[in-house]
């Protein structure tokens, strides 16, 4: 994903949803909990941004802070880290639709029987390493 494109980072933490969206262009980014937006920013050109949110655990109101870093490359993916209780934790960048997915693994090219059959003879005469 380049900066054209709006980029999602999502964590799913002590039970609850936290997931960052920043705008196409970089522009803006909101902070959304269980699937409402509970911070929102312009987001700086050159620093990192920056927001803040709580939810509940045990009836006790949990903060945590979210950071989006830039990217070190231009069109590169930037990195969102999420800290709570002391403890940081990576937000992996997701696709926003299917046609934004990364593309699968190639699958491997299919092989003959007699092919198959000598690949497990040379491997059978391969003296033990």
């Amino acid at each position: 994903m380049g900066t054209g494109a709006d980029q999602r980072f999502h964590l799913d933490q002590d039970g609850h949803s936290i997931t960052v969206v920043r705008s196409s262009g970089g522009r803006r980014t909101e902070l959304l909990v269980d699937g409402r937006v509970v911070a929102a920013t312009r987001t700086p050109r050159h620093a990192p941004t920056e927001l803040g949110g709580e939810f509940t655990e045990g009836g006790v109101p949990r903060r945590f802070t979210v950071r989006v870093g830039r990217a070190d490359i231009p069109g590169g993916e930037p990195l969102c880290t999420l800290e709570a209780g002391g403890q940081s934790y990576l937000m992996p960048l997701l696709p926003l639709t299917p046609a934004e997915q990364w593309p699968a693994e190639p699958t491997p090219s299919p092989r003959t029987p007699a092919e198959m059959w000598a690949r497990w003879r040379e491997h059978r005469r391969r003296p033990p390493v």
